[in-house]
């Protein structure tokens, strides 16, 4: 079934222009046109806690792919609907240099990630062994929220992001329903503030074997008000990008959802599921 359903968008995916991208942006967007995605957005990383770190040094990055994305944009002009994104991690974490940065640069569409909360390391690194998963996602939906009630991106990234590597890598088995009350709480605000959450089609090929958020969570943010939907493979190369996709589009097709969304100059705009 999934084989009959468009290639509507893929709207979180990174190229070398975030420290760990293998492909070019314009590697990635020719992959874009051979796997017929209708819209495509490239969304390169902006790690705010990060940023001055020797590692990473997002600032040159940043401003090359204010210069390079749109020149893409245009070399592929009649081939392919391209916009300019980023995935903004962990923006209270510095608000004067999240302000700058989103008051300098034109993104047409801002993911609103969480990839570690105050005060500790990225959820990737973290030894589950030795430090207590319900604390930490208890940190973690506390922060999600604080970035909900800012307000100033447009999709959520990842919602369950913690549980790619928690129950993903580690095999430790959460109970969640801990979590529904503030869970909701999220999607009611997102509703509020005229945002909307992605479904993340990475943990279908990771160990995790669900897309981020599942269809428990998908169906929970439509309960709550929630119309806006967008789909991302979150491919760091671009061999990975639109998987899972379609699986994506049928899913939130499965919870009630009759379209979904891509982002154009931060308008979010509606394609039919067919």
């Amino acid at each position: 079934m999934e084989n009959e359903i468009r290639m509507i968008a893929d709207c979180h995916n990174h190229s070398t222009q975030s420290p760990d991208g293998k492909n070019t942006v314009r590697e990635m967007a020719q992959r874009a046109v051979e796997l017929g995605i209708e819209h495509y957005t490239i969304t390169d990383h902006l790690e705010i806690n990060k940023f001055y770190d020797e590692e990473f040094l997002y600032e040159e990055p940043v401003r090359e792919s204010s210069v390079l994305v749109p020149q893409v944009i245009r070399e592929f002009e009649g081939k392919l609907d391209m916009h300019y994104g980023v995935e903004l991690g962990q923006p209270l974490h510095d608000m004067k240099l999240t302000e700058r940065m989103l008051d300098s640069y034109d993104y047409e569409f801002i993911i609103g990630s969480c990839h570690m909360v105050k005060g500790w390391d990225d959820f990737y690194y973290l030894d589950y062994q030795k430090t207590d998963p319900y604390y930490l996602l208890g940190l973690y939906f506390d922060e999600v929220l604080q970035m909900a009630e800012w307000g100033r991106f447009d999709v959520l990234g990842h919602l369950t992001y913690p549980l790619r590597y928690i129950q993903g890598d580690f095999g430790i088995k959460i109970d969640m329903s801990r979590y529904e009350n503030i869970i909701e709480e999220i999607f009611r605000t997102i509703v509020k503030n005229g945002m909307g959450i992605e479904i993340n089609s990475s943990g279908l090929r990771q160990k995790i074997g669900v897309t981020m958020p599942d269809e428990h969570y998908v169906s929970l943010y439509k309960k709550c008000g929630g119309e806006i939907i967008t789909v991302g493979s979150d491919a760091h190369r671009a061999s990975d990008l639109g998987k899972g996709i379609r699986e994506s589009i049928s899913l939130a097709k499965k919870c009630g959802f009759d379209k979904i969304y891509y982002y154009k100059n931060r308008k979010p705009v509606g394609v039919n599921i067919d």
